[in-house]
């Protein structure tokens, strides 16, 4: 059995979700959004499953693995795509109600050449979370790129 670690806070997200989000990622129109969180590995990693629709025809698919790196004191989280590509995401910042991260793409899709990425993930109660993205070019400071706001179904 896993000792307790800062990811022990996260495990409120096991189980089903569902979400939307409008105008964001860099696309028009509303994208509804589910997920499902499972705890694995003895609560070592925090599993999700994610499929984006629009319009009734899947964007994007995705799965995560969010775990906590004891050596380096970190929470760390791997988001691999439908689209050909896996975000590496390694925390910078974390309170109690929000983890944010650093986010290296591999590889990265020629489209977004100079371009810096950040990711979030909020929790707003124990059924309610926001997730998003930010994005700066070289030089700049972060914007949004997108939010999706999710409520837990189970």
């Amino acid at each position: 059995m896993s000792s307790e670690t800062p990811l022990s806070d996260w495990h409120f997200l096991i189980g089903e979700w569902r979400g939307q989000s409008k105008d964001q990622f860099g696309g028009d129109g509303i994208i509804e959004t589910s997920d499902v969180f499972t705890l694995e590995m003895n609560g070592v990693y925090i599993m999700g499953r994610h499929e984006a629709v629009k319009e009734g025809k899947i964007e994007n698919q995705s799965i995560s693995m969010m775990y906590y790196d004891k050596r380096n004191k970190r929470v760390l989280r791997k988001n691999f795509f439908s689209y050909g590509f896996c975000n590496n995401e390694v925390e910078f910042e974390r309170t109690n109600d929000v983890i944010r991260f650093e986010v290296v793409l591999e590889p990265s899709p020629q489209s977004f050449d100079g371009m810096r990425w950040r990711s979030y993930i909020k929790k707003i109660s124990e059924t309610e979370i926001r997730d998003g993205l930010e994005v700066a070019k070289s030089g700049e400071d972060f914007t949004s790129y997108g939010e999706s706001v999710s409520k837990k179904v189970t």
